[in-house]
């Protein structure tokens, strides 16, 4: 099922039939958003389509002179899921451009549908690296970032600015967590550090007590990247059993604001997660976004909800430019490449593989007084590393013919 919404009605209807996209300049754009609003990814689907919807409403729902319409529809983080919703916003609702998916396993699949009906797709959050880099379609433009691309810095970050010269990575066992992982690993021993070991954990994995006890004794910190529930997991994990008193904890992929509900303030101080959005940075365009999320949903905005209200303010340029004639997709997408977008993020644009251009942040939580929410643990950049590429300091060709992040 999709849902429609239009200002702030929402209806549920079903076009038949593939007519093309309207071309009329009273007729409604119409975005289709492939999101998990179902299942275990549901909470963070929910907060994505908040993201965009947040920056439509502030919009007036007016892009190009032309009214937008907003369908959503739910993948439930499944790429079968994935390809035949895609297909039906296509082919039954007549999308003039697609948003999503949200799982780095459903992006191929998105993105093949792209490829063959010739339908843009702005790529976010799905990260997985191939998308921009071995496995591109002319039709497909990444808004949000690729898996590595933040790894790289942090992985330099664990050397240079933490000292240290000996840790241990729990990685999650997927294309995302290895790439997260890997990344990271390639930049620490290339400045000299040793990982003790790569702890691969499924994403079946309910319990973390055996994974911790693997570790090696000697190692000087544990480095995590793990996704949705596992973050909570391992957190309490951690702390019951007093790993805290034995190793270091930096997390690469650990606790982002979704997961930084359900934890307590042994959180305080850890570095948390390196990733292009912390809900801490100091501009007045993320605290605008911060306050007017907090007003609408009242919460603190994952990075989740960042990139779509990002991604929807990029569209929003790029349907300007054309003066709202998407049906011309090639311009539509030379518009959104051209485009430079100044989000709560920070700024963004493409390089040339279609990927974006920007800040990494490195946070760490900390406690904050929110005039609405009253206390809450945030996350906050303890250093910020600016103009981060996909393919860090590399040239792009040395880059890709060493191939894909694989363990």
């Amino acid at each position: 099922m999709t849902a429609r919404h239009i200002a702030s009605a929402v209806i549920i209807a079903g076009a038949l039939g593939f007519a093309g996209p309207a071309t009329a300049q009273d007729d409604p754009i119409k975005i289709g958003v492939l999101l998990p609003l179902s299942g275990g990814l549901a909470a963070s689907g929910e907060d994505a389509l908040h993201g965009f919807e947040l920056y439509w409403n502030q919009a007036g729902m007016e892009a190009g002179g032309r009214p937008i319409e907003i369908i959503s529809a739910d993948t439930s983080c499944n790429p079968d899921n994935a390809i035949n919703a895609a297909r039906r916003l296509a082919f039954n609702d007549e999308v003039d451009f697609l948003v999503g998916p949200l799982c780095g396993h459903e992006g191929p699949a998105v993105a093949q549908v792209s490829g063959d009906t010739g339908l843009p797709l702005l790529l976010v959050p799905a990260a997985a690296d191939s998308q921009t880099k071995w496995d591109r379609v002319p039709t497909v433009v990444r808004t949000g970032f690729s898996s590595s691309q933040d790894s790289h810095p942090f992985g330099e970050f664990l050397y240079n600015d933490l000292g240290l010269r000996n840790v241990t990575f729990v990685g999650q066992d997927y294309t995302y967590g290895q790439e997260k992982t890997l990344g990271a690993v390639r930049t620490f021993e290339a400045l000299g550090g040793k990982v003790d070991d790569i702890i691969w954990v499924p994403l079946s994995a309910t319990d973390y007590g055996p994974v911790l006890a693997s570790v090696p004794s000697g190692t000087e910190a544990v480095v995590p990247v793990v996704v949705g529930a596992h973050r909570n997991r391992f957190f309490e994990t951690w702390f019951d059993f007093g790993y805290d008193r034995r190793f270091q904890l930096v997390g690469l992929n650990l606790l982002q604001a979704d997961a930084l509900k359900a934890v307590d303030d042994r959180a305080v101080g850890l570095i948390s997660v390196a990733q292009n959005y912390s809900q801490g940075i100091d501009t007045p365009e993320n605290k605008a976004f911060i306050d007017s999320f907090v007003e609408a949903y009242g919460e603190v905005p994952s990075y989740f909800a960042e990139m779509m209200f990002t991604t929807a303010k990029w569209a929003h340029q790029a349907i300007d430019a054309i003066d709202g004639d998407v049906s011309d997709r090639d311009a539509f997408l030379a518009a959104v490449r051209e485009a430079e977008v100044v989000g709560p993020r920070g700024p963004v644009k493409l390089d040339e593989y279609d990927n974006p251009i920007q800040n990494t942040y490195i946070s760490r939580v900390e406690r904050v007084d929110h005039p609405k929410l009253g206390s809450v643990l945030m996350n906050v950049p303890v250093k910020t590393i600016e103009n981060v590429s996909q393919f860090w300091t590399e040239d792009p060709e040395a880059f890709l013919a060493r191939g894909p992040y694989q363990r």
